[in-house]
């Protein structure tokens, strides 16, 4: 009998498998959590996000490599944009990573997101890279994107 209770004495708390097979459960379960809490939709907005800001800061780029202007033309129905290179936006140019000079982002992306055109349906920039003397915000349905007066800052 007193040899039983020593062994009980001694035994101080979880081994460390013990503690390792709980901790690698409770990750897996996390995994698993996270995955499913997040939205394919949501990161396919975000990143198509990304890609229309990269899109106007190659306008901007190129009207300040030119000296002329340069901008996106996005068209009333929220799903279509092109790059143009004269101040009339009826050049259209491809952009970079594209396969058309139009991008339709129902078409060819695949893609959720839809852009309400800013005022007169374009993003001009100078040959400074400014779009203008005010702010100009584009509407989404996943998340504004705003560029800043006469800097042309897209954040």
């Amino acid at each position: 009998m007193h040899h039983v209770l020593g062994k009980l004495k001694n035994k101080h708390g979880f081994t460390m498998i013990e503690i390792i097979c709980i901790l690698v459960i409770v990750g897996i379960i996390g995994v698993f959590a996270i995955t499913r809490m997040t939205s394919t939709q949501d990161i396919d907005l975000a990143s198509q996000i990304e890609v229309v800001k990269t899109h106007l800061r190659q306008a901007q780029a190129r009207a300040m490599s030119s000296g002329r202007p340069w901008g996106i033309f996005f068209h009333s129905n929220k799903k279509r944009y092109y790059l143009f290179d004269d101040a009339a936006n009826t050049t259209k140019v491809l952009l970079l990573g594209e396969k058309n000079a139009e991008v339709d982002l129902q078409q060819d992306k695949n893609s959720a997101l839809r852009i309400d055109p800013p005022s007169g349906n374009r993003v001009t920039f100078n040959a400074y890279g400014s779009p203008g003397t005010a702010n100009i915000v584009l509407t989404t349905n996943g998340g504004n994107i705003t560029i800043t007066k006469n800097t042309g800052f897209i954040p």
